[in-house]
């Protein structure tokens, strides 16, 4: 029985894009002649602490700090980190295991001091989420996996990145490395939202981009030996059902609402779901889960981005990170 939540940051934001690189520079270039303000967030925990800390009301529920990480691989770097800030460094991290390494600390971390505790992680890079469902696997080994996604994370290795081959574990096919090592079984990962262009590349209707005909073949493959894909016109249509037959992670990345309902997501490359769209499925999910009789076992929020929220705050665009957020830890936190 899980006696306690504890909620942690891990703000890794390893990107290698040019683009990512340059909103880095320009945040320190902003920075230059200013000192940091007290209580401005510096990555997805500060806002979300800060967001939900008063509404918290269930007293099992501690607030347990960052899993630290350099500065110059958080979002917004440092000081003195402009020389680290380039394309080629992040693609070293990456190529090196970075990722991985971390999965493995948060891993290490929940099995030393997460003993009958729920984890619920708030932070950027999705491949993190791999470390806590690795860690409660081995505690729970009927593990149901529920990604709620615009994304699918479970990519093989002939997945193409800017023109490269994505030979290492990142956010982009950290599941497939979960699902080969038999972390968890295919039938039991669900994956939610993904949006309907690779469902049109599984039909064969369109060739969007590079690689994405080998994307297809590993999403077949997977599909096959028993994932469920739940494409975006589908959760849309609430056109699916999910049976879960033992204690569930939930996963979810804010881009499943990119352009549409959230406009602060690492990733925008995509429509996703608008706010009712958004908050049906959450608190769908939540009633699949109670009716399962089978607990909540963890949770993260991922792939948040700090630089765009503050810029959408500033310009007052109808965002509904705040309202989605707090939807989450009502429905997720507070009630469990």
């Amino acid at each position: 029985m899980v006696e306690e939540i504890k909620i942690f940051g891990a703000a890794l934001d390893a990107l290698p894009s040019i683009e990512r690189v340059n909103l880095k520079r320009a945040y320190l270039h902003y920075m230059r002649n200013r000192s940091p303000i007290e209580g401005e967030w510096q990555d997805p925990y500060d806002f979300v602490k800060g967001l939900t800390e008063e509404s918290v009301l269930n007293n099992r529920i501690r607030w347990s700090g960052k899993i630290p990480i350099p500065s110059w691989l958080t979002p917004k770097s440092q000081k003195g980190d402009t020389s680290r800030l380039s394309v080629e460094n992040l693609l070293n991290f990456l190529e090196t295991d970075g990722c991985w390494s971390y999965a493995l600390m948060i891993a290490d971390s929940i099995r030393r001091e997460f003993d009958r505790v729920m984890p619920v992680m708030i932070g950027v890079d999705h491949s993190l989420t791999g470390g806590s469902i690795m860690a409660l696997a081995e505690r729970y080994p009927n593990l149901n996996v529920v990604i709620i996604d615009a994304h699918f994370d479970v990519l093989g290795p002939e997945r193409f990145y800017e023109g490269s081959q994505l030979n290492y574990y990142g956010c982009g096919n950290f599941l497939d490395h979960l699902l080969k090592r038999k972390v968890i079984a295919p039938k039991n990962l669900w994956i939610l939202g993904v949006q309907d262009e690779m469902s049109r590349e599984l039909m064969g209707e369109s060739t969007i981009r590079q690689g994405m005909d080998l994307n297809t073949a590993s999403l077949k493959e997977w599909m096959k030996k028993g994932v469920h894909v739940i494409f975006k016109r589908e959760v849309q249509a609430i056109d699916f059902q999910v049976d879960l037959d033992g204690p569930t992670y939930l996963s979810i990345d804010m881009d499943v609402g990119s352009m549409s309902s959230i406009y602060s997501a690492r990733f925008m490359n995509s429509y996703g779901l608008n706010p009712a769209e958004f908050l049906q499925l959450l608190r769908k999910v939540f009633r699949w889960i109670r009716s399962s009789h089978c607990p909540l076992v963890g949770l993260d929020i991922m792939e948040f981005d700090i630089h765009f929220w503050e810029v959408i705050r500033e310009k007052g665009m109808d965002d509904r990170t705040e309202e989605i957020v707090k939807e989450i830890f009502r429905l997720f936190v507070n009630r469990n």
